[in-house]
């Protein structure tokens, strides 16, 4: 059995190769050829463990995770986990891969997909709101997918926001890295925006017209207190995209629209309906897209597959017999 641990993850990785397979991902699940249980989720406190199995055709596996927000206080990484990947014919144990690389991956590629289908193919200003793993790894990805210029971030933690903009400025020669001041400044400078946090109370003031015009990708508020949006996001909307029907329960930015009012479940729509032609007018007259992003375990085993035949085709990784 193979062990992938971070680095060498991030070695294998080509974004345009992983955006294709998180894309194929959707197809596999518009056709309805995996299965996958709902997660178990369990919270104690404030902090997490979740368990998420999937069998797909060719392989099958599960990523365990703990979510510790408090951690990124501490200079820790929020998430930790393993990722199990299977032989999809043998059910063998073939690779044991660190789970938050692959989370990260995989969750930015959706990110990625998101703006590939919903934004504006002409939006050369990107915003980040969230400076932790996700605020680092979404517009790298959204780089592969869009030609943006400009990249305006925001993190209410001045050191870290200091350190992304590095960061980003190393790793994206050639786009403007500009750290903003309020989230209200990215949203105002912003054509597309990343939203990448685990706040209970929303980012932005309630006015529908600071949004016309603009897509939305919201990656975090993974638990039904958080919520990122205030109400005037939801009701410049058509249609809300969401990853997988699972943000119905695990998502403040989907739970409480619905309570109270804001959208209607026929707005709520699976966004595979998007990747695969069946939904092409996601927009309303204010112009404005919103994609929501929980996470689904079908994205984790798709993105192991893909790195443990590239690891198998270079040699990578450590073997290890039990």
């Amino acid at each position: 059995m193979m062990i992938l641990n971070s680095e060498e993850i991030d070695r294998l990785v080509d974004r345009t190769e992983l955006i294709q397979a998180v894309e194929e991902a959707f197809r596999i699940h518009s056709a309805g050829n995996f299965e996958m249980p709902a997660r178990a989720h369990v919270d104690y406190g404030n902090k997490t463990f979740l368990s998420m199995p999937c069998f797909t055709d060719t392989a099958f596996g599960a990523k365990l995770v703990s979510l510790v927000p408090a951690n990124a206080e501490k200079g820790l990484p929020p998430t930790h986990g393993i990722v199990l990947l299977n032989d999809g014919t043998t059910g063998e144990p073939v690779a044991v891969m660190n789970g938050a690389t692959i989370t990260a991956l995989r969750t930015s590629a959706v990110g990625a997909l998101s703006i590939k289908y919903l934004a504006d193919i002409n939006a050369s200003h990107l915003g980040v709101i969230g400076a932790g793993v996700q605020g680092l790894n979404q517009p790298l990805f959204a780089c592969a997918v869009r030609k943006f210029t400009d990249i305006h971030i925001y993190d209410r933690r001045e050191k870290v926001l200091d350190d992304l903009a590095h960061k980003l400025a190393a790793l994206l020669p050639g786009i403007r890295i500009i750290a903003e001041k309020t989230s209200l400044d990215v949203l105002n400078h912003a054509e597309v925006l990343i939203t990448v946090t685990n706040t209970e109370t929303p980012l932005f003031p309630d006015d529908r017209a600071l949004f016309k015009n603009k897509h939305f990708t919201a990656i975090g508020s993974y638990k039904p207190s958080m919520r990122e949006y205030p109400e005037a996001v939801f009701r410049n909307l058509s249609c809300l995209l969401v990853d997988t029907e699972h943000a119905l329960q695990e998502t403040g930015d989907v739970i409480t629209p619905l309570e109270k009012g804001w959208i209607s479940r026929e707005q709520v729509i699976p966004f595979d309906k998007v990747v695969t032609g069946g939904l092409r007018n996601t927009a309303n007259e204010n112009r404005v897209t919103f994609f929501k992003s929980v996470g689904m375990a079908l994205f984790d085993i798709v993105t192991a597959k893909l790195i443990y035949t590239k690891a198998k085709q270079k040699g990578c990784g450590t073997e290890v017999r039990f």
